[in-house]
């Protein structure tokens, strides 16, 4: 009876080392390291000391854009340091009196750094006052929500134009006033939405929710893989597709399914399932060839087999969502290598792409606690 329990106790000791070293949650936190390690390089990379981000393929322009995904970063990251130095340089030069950010900073024809282009840009203007609301309610300083109000109205106000019957976003504040309709489907972001509504009773935010899904499906039904494309237009209230790249999916559009799947993950919206669904073309696309491709054409057709591994990252939380294996074996073939490596980027060469590959990662191992 002794040898039994002695036995038992041996083969129980063996399958715990065996499920304690098996168990996913080892790989977990060495990938949640690893994104660490990213966050830390491209700082170094990327960030001067007074928080400005710069894009050294561009002359090293400064966007609203990459200010805002620097504040996300930070902000999840638990950074306040870098949050605020980030928001307080992006305060400084690039916001306008109301409220909402010029896009463009940069050096002009006689080398002075000044702003390029006071437009706003209007996806830009949203991540800023969706991460200093957070900040808000994560910190408990009230200056950041003193600074997110202006910039929150200033979005429905100037950033949004009545088409028929609701609210549609539009891409920045001098396309609102434009005659021509142009739509940036990436744009749309209505978790973001959803916050807003919480501090702002004054607009009707769910209307703008209603419209974002409207045209999502509007959009993708026109194109033969039901992917969203880059832009679209609206003429007499309907999409319109253009014959041009701008119709392809591809680098803008892959956006849809980061800010899509957050609303899902947050709220259960259904009609946000219904768009993240059409990530199984990649599940069914790996299954064949083992490879992911991202770039195709409003026809349907492959536009091109680069691995972009920004737009891989960002569409994996949602192929996740329906097939966990292929995502894993996508994650450890074109992710991997990526975060594992000494530098974690061959060159400071395309920021945005390193952009978009953390976001994904982010979201793909956190996507249990979004914030």
């Amino acid at each position: 009876m002794k040898k039994n329990i002695i036995l038992v106790l041996i083969l129980s000791f063996f399958i715990t080392l065996t499920l304690i070293f098996t168990d996913s949650s080892v790989d977990s936190i060495a990938h949640k390291l690893n994104l660490r390690k990213s966050y830390e390089v491209y700082k170094k990379d990327y960030m001067s000391k007074d928080g400005r981000t710069m894009d050294y393929e561009k002359e090293n322009v400064t966007t609203s854009e990459s200010q805002a995904y620097m504040l996300f970063m930070s902000y999840n990251m638990n950074d306040r340091k870098t949050f605020n130095l980030v928001y307080t340089w992006t305060k400084k030069h690039l916001r306008r009196k109301d409220g909402l950010f010029s896009w463009l900073w940069g050096k002009d024809k006689d080398d002075k750094y000044k702003v390029l282009d006071y437009n706003s840009a209007s996806d830009a203007d949203i991540d800023i006052a969706f991460c200093l609301i957070r900040a808000y309610e994560k910190w408990k300083d009230k200056k950041y929500l003193k600074d997110a109000l202006p910039t929150i109205h200033s979005i429905w106000i100037k950033e949004t134009k009545l088409i028929g019957l609701h609210h549609v976003l539009m891409p920045g504040a001098a396309q609102t006033s434009s005659d021509k309709i142009e739509i940036n489907p990436s744009y749309f972001s209505p978790y973001s939405f959803r916050v807003f509504e919480k501090y702002d009773e004054e607009h009707n935010w769910n209307e703008l929710i209603d419209s974002c899904y409207y045209y999502l499906n509007a959009s993708m039904s026109k194109t033969k893989t039901h992917l969203p494309p880059n832009w679209f237009l609206i003429e007499n209230g309907k999409v319109v597709l253009e014959d041009s790249q701008r119709s392809d999916f591809s680098y803008d559009a892959v956006r849809v399914f980061w800010r899509i799947f957050v609303d899902y993950k947050k709220t259960g919206e259904k009609r946000a399932l219904s768009v993240l669904e059409k990530s199984k073309v990649f599940i069914t696309q790996w299954k064949k060839t083992k490879n992911i491709y991202v770039n195709y054409k409003a026809d349907g057709q492959l536009r091109d087999k680069n691995k972009n591994v920004g737009s891989i990252a960002l569409l994996l939380p949602s192929i996740n969502l329906f097939d966990k294996k292929v995502a894993s074996e996508i994650y450890n073939k074109e992710l991997t290598p990526y975060f594992e490596a000494k530098s974690y980027w061959p060159s400071k060469n395309d920021y945005y792409a390193r952009n978009l590959l953390w976001f994904g990662e982010y979201i793909y191992l956190y996507n249990d606690t979004l914030k």
